[in-house]
């Protein structure tokens, strides 16, 4: 929520009753306002995005690997909330299905890759995890902590196995962001909290084992 909806909120609670009834149109204006800056503020976080460019699956020592770029919009409130506290969450989802002419498609794999990016105040560097596997690397600046999740490489996801040649197999993709400076539990109860989360189009596309 913008700051000064904040603010506006609470000015209004604190308003007494005796006075709202005196001053109706100033109420108005001020509910007015605030209804402005909800949409204003709606508005500017429908324009940050995600976008999937040039997946692809490849064979790689019996298992198929994925290989994708991420176009990840970060504002310079995701930065500080970071540099704050905060914890960045990245979530990749695939599935591979195989297309039958007679029957509905049969999924084959669902996978969630999970990634969080935080700050470490006493080294002052930045830690990107890979939660599947444990693996952690340090970056000198948020900036390249962000394009080591942009870049996917070399992910496995499937058996080359479990992948019957010949048949119309499909893969999908879908990348899922989000920004919490407290557990997600509590944050339903607090409104308020600037919270921030993202989320990609399904992205398909035509495997060809």
């Amino acid at each position: 929520m913008h700051r000064y909806a904040r603010l506006m909120l609470v000015r209004i609670a604190r308003w007494p009753v005796s006075r709202s009834l005196r001053y109706p149109r100033t109420l108005a204006a001020c509910l007015l306002g605030l209804w402005t800056l909800l949409l204003t503020g709606g508005a500017h976080a429908a324009a940050d995005n995600i976008e999937i460019r040039a997946p692809y699956l490849a064979p790689v020592s019996g298992v198929y690997v994925l290989t994708a770029e991420l176009l990840l919009a970060t504002p310079q409130r995701v930065e500080q909330s970071v540099r704050e506290g905060a914890t960045l969450n990245l979530e990749l989802q695939v599935r591979i299905s195989r297309s039958r002419a007679w029957w509905r498609d049969r999924q084959l794999v669902q996978l969630q890759q999970h990634y969080t990016l935080l700050y470490h105040g006493v080294s002052e560097r930045y830690l990107v995890r890979n939660v599947n596997s444990g693996a952690q690397t340090s970056y000198a600046n948020f900036e390249q902590a962000i394009e080591s999740l942009r870049q996917v490489t070399g992910l496995p996801v499937v058996d080359q196995n479990l992948v019957v040649p010949d048949a119309r197999n499909e893969a999908s993709m879908r990348a899922v962001m989000e920004v919490r400076s407290i557990p997600r539990a509590l944050g339903l109860l607090l409104f308020w909290v600037d919270n921030f989360s993202l989320e990609s189009d399904w992205y398909t596309w035509p495997m060809n084992p």
